[in-house]
């Protein structure tokens, strides 16, 4: 296979994105893109050069020249058309986090097993080199075993208005570092605990303001994720340079093993500018504008996708990879409304 057919199914802010690096990738064919706002989708294949757009996703599905595709839908809404891709015999890239219950992420597990197609998830912070290196110190030894994890991602009150507190900070945000700690540590965690404030955001939009996750791994290893998106507006609301896209976010990793640790924090990783609009933090991680073309995490993961349909090779994060973090992400949740702590397996 030459050039790998792709559909989008799902065109909003993130769905662009994708839209615009298969356009860009070499071996990747953009044929075309599906949303329920018909307008949106034809906007977006327009401009990256679809051949095709559709205001539903079950005719881009019969498309014989399409061979996988993107399901960029909302968290809640990627059951049906993944499950319906399989059977179409499309191979599936599906935004994080997979589904919002386990019964959905079962189901889009066992539609890829019984038509023998990828099912991958977009858990892009194992593409993202910092984190990427994170890991490799790990495997490597030199850290010895881990035995402490910490990750946070602090976004702006724009995230959850962006998306009208639709899913918690835990399932939108939070759910990067949860992945990324099973990644780094290994193993089954066995109960979770967590703490959640509601000020702003739990009265504007019922989900909390911010969020503290206590893993505790049942090789004995701890591990705690720190989330929220109560930080300013105006955090990365700036316009120019237009190639400085915002990184919204505040970040932290610490892991520390039984002989060394590694860390990473957010101001090394950026560069800083300050003009009339205020200081500015470009993303130079996920996916940087760089002479015209997107690169980065980003970049990878669906560079790595392509590669994983053409090589008959599985996925970096598959679909089981995004039911732990589900899984351990509605524990979470249950946790925050209990404020007790939540045993794994759930039933």
């Amino acid at each position: 296979m030459k050039e790998v057919g792709i559909g989008v199914i799902g065109a909003g802010a993130f769905g662009e994105i994708h839209s615009m690096v298969y356009s860009e990738l070499p071996d990747a064919k953009l044929v075309a893109v599906a949303d329920v706002n018909a307008e949106r989708a034809r906007e977006v294949a327009s401009r990256y050069k679809a051949e095709r757009w559709y205001g539903d996703w079950a005719p881009l599905l019969e498309r014989k020249d399409i061979d996988a595709v993107s399901v960029v839908t909302p968290e809640g809404e990627h059951r049906d058309p993944a499950v319906e891709a399989a059977k179409a015999g499309k191979h599936v890239l599906v935004e994080k986090p997979i589904a919002t219950s386990l019964e959905d992420a079962d189901a889009m597990i066992k539609a890829a097993e019984r038509n023998g197609t990828k099912l991958m998830v977009g858990h892009i912070l194992r593409f993202a080199p910092g984190y990427v290196q994170i890991k490799q110190a790990i495997d490597s030894g030199s850290l010895g075993e881990p035995v402490w994890a910490y990750s946070r991602r602090n976004g702006s009150l724009a995230q959850v208005k962006r998306i009208g507190g639709r899913v918690s900070a835990i399932m939108f945000l939070g759910i990067h570092d949860i992945d990324l700690l099973l990644w780094y540590v290994g193993g089954e965690v066995e109960r979770v605990y967590c703490e959640s404030v509601s000020k702003e955001v739990g009265r504007s939009f019922g989900v909390p303001d911010f969020s503290w996750i206590l893993m505790k791994f049942k090789n004995g290893a701890l591990g705690s994720v720190e989330t929220g998106w109560g930080l300013p507006e105006k955090w990365a609301d700036w316009k120019s340079p237009s190639d400085w896209g915002a990184f919204a976010a505040d970040i932290e990793v610490e892991v520390v093993g039984t002989k060394g640790a590694a860390y990473l924090d957010f101001p090394p990783m950026m560069v800083t500018g300050c003009d009339g609009e205020g200081f500015k933090f470009p993303d130079l991680i996920h996916r940087p504008r760089i002479h015209g073309k997107t690169e980065g995490a980003i970049k990878l993961e669906l560079q790595h996708f392509i590669d994983c349909v053409k090589e008959g090779k599985p996925p970096l994060v598959d679909g089981k990879d995004g039911r732990r973090a589900l899984e351990v992400a509605l524990a979470a949740e249950a946790s925050s409304a209990s404020r007790k702590p939540a045993k794994l397996p759930l039933a």
